[in-house]
């Protein structure tokens, strides 16, 4: 079968700032409230989550997500706004990309 595929990302000065790994880790982090459940569910080490949350966060200027320790409860991780707008706005550009990648696929002419 012969299909029209894509990779997408958004970069900054030239570093990519998210693409569609570090987009399901912000959905798990979201998910899960963790960072370490976040990479044992994407089958990566906490080391490899942290190091793309640590490049996201560099690149970006700003804060990502946010952690919070100990308590009854135990700590935690969540987004910052601007990690949510960031999830958001990537989010959007995917579902451009999926348009595209229908109507393309549509259009095809060969076999």
């Amino acid at each position: 079968m012969i299909e029209v595929k894509y990779k997408v990302w958004i970069e900054k000065d030239g570093e990519i700032l998210i693409g569609l790994g570090r987009e399901t880790l912000l959905k798990e982090i979201e998910k899960t409230g963790s960072i370490r459940q976040a990479a044992e569910n994407m089958g990566i080490t906490y080391r490899k989550a942290l190091y793309f949350l640590n490049a996201m966060e560099k690149r970006a200027g700003k804060k990502i997500v946010e952690t919070f320790r100990g308590g009854p409860g135990g700590g935690g991780s969540r987004l910052t706004e601007y990690g949510k707008q960031l999830l958001d706005e990537f989010e959007k550009v995917v579902k451009e990309f999926e348009r595209a990648k229908r109507k393309a696929s549509k259009g095809l002419k060969i076999e």
